[in-house]
This record gives structure tokens, C-alpha cells and sequence, in this order.
């Protein structure tokens, strides 16, 4: 028996969830945060350099997966923390720029198919897919998401993302929340 490879694995377990409910952000330190009613909604500006390598280490090529790490993007969470479901859909979101331009997150769906008519490998593909914020979301109470996403092209700096989202109960209700003064990371 490998004594090294059973530590590792005994180590391993030791980060692996137990019974106990997670934190949607347990281990992740938010440059921006904003709550409003039950709902939280958190970004960090993600680099190009970190978008790149972690692609890489999934099956992308560096020219393949180039237009996304050059990409305004953040990585992005939102938890439900009231008595009743919420439905979010990413289509729905938009920057509003320094300059008052409204912009439209790109859904992960645009980007899917630019992989797949580059020949990206189906596995690259499909982790890209699981590591993007969905593009339709529905949060039971307690519920919890993160993922990555883009702009389709960079606001003027400062800006604010606002994510808009329903509440259901005897009616469905739409609500905005924002995260404000934001930029692209700049590496």
C-alpha cells in the first residue's frame, strides 16, 4: 500500500463538506458585496492571467480560450437567504458604464458556440459550462450559485452591474439588485 497516496487521500477528506451547511463564500474574499432584502450578491474582477491558466489546466488552447481571458469578466455569487424562491436569468443583467452606456453580460451559450466551431475538445467545453454563472437560475431559500462571466465589451470605469431577479410567492415580483463603482481587472 502507498503510505503517501493514502495521506493524501486521508488529507483530501479533511477538505471535503461535511453534514454541515456551507457558505456560499466561505473561503472567498469579495472586493464587492451588496445585500438587499434577503438576497447577496458578490463580484471579483477576474484577470486575464487567471482565466487563461485555469482554461489551460481544463483543455483550452491559450489561442482558443484568448478572446474570453481578454474579456471584461468577474467571478461572480448570489445566495438566497429569504422564505421564498428566486429566479434569476443573466440575460436580464446589464453593466451601465461612467458614461451612461448600458452593456449586456455575454451569455455562456455565445461563448459554447464559438468553442465548438473552434474545435474545442467536448470536455474543455463542458467545464467551461460548469464553471460559468448559469444563464437561468431558480434559488430555493438558502440556495447559493457562483460562477464566471462577461461583458460583451468593457464599461467605462467606474460602473455598476445590475442584476435583476424574481421573487415567487402568491405573484411573482421583479426586483434589481446592484453592485456599484466596479471595474475590469487590470493586468
Amino acid at each position: 500500500m502507498n503510505l503517501g497516496l493514502l495521506a493524501g487521500l486521508a488529507g483530501l477528506t479533511m477538505l471535503l463538506p461535511t453534514g454541515a451547511p456551507a457558505a456560499a463564500d466561505g473561503d472567498i474574499a469579495w472586493q464587492h458585496r451588496v445585500r438587499q432584502d434577503a438576497v447577496t450578491l458578490t463580484a471579483n474582477p477576474l484577470g486575464t492571467a487567471s482565466r487563461t491558466a485555469f482554461y489551460i489546466g481544463r483543455g483550452f488552447t491559450e489561442a482558443a480560450i484568448q478572446p474570453y481571458a481578454l474579456a471584461c469578466g468577474f467571478s461572480f455569487g448570489m445566495q438566497n437567504g429569504g422564505r421564498h424562491a428566486l429566479a434569476t436569468r443573466l440575460a436580464d443583467w446589464y453593466a451601465v458604464g461612467a458614461d451612461n452606456r448600458r452593456i449586456k453580460l455575454r451569455l455562456p451559450e455565445s461563448w459554447s458556440a464559438e468553442w465548438a466551431k473552434a474545435g474545442v475538445p467536448p470536455a474543455a467545453r463542458i467545464a467551461f459550462k460548469w464553471a460559468q454563472f448559469q444563464a437561468d437560475n431558480t434559488f430555493e431559500p438558502g440556495d447559493w450559485i457562483m460562477g464566471m462571466a462577461t461583458l460583451e465589451t468593457a464599461p467605462v470605469a467606474p460602473f455598476r452591474i445590475v442584476a435583476r431577479y424574481q421573487v415567487a410567492g402568491n405573484h411573482k415580483e421583479n426586483h434589481e439588485i446592484v453592485l456599484d463603482k466596479l471595474a475590469c481587472a487590470n493586468d
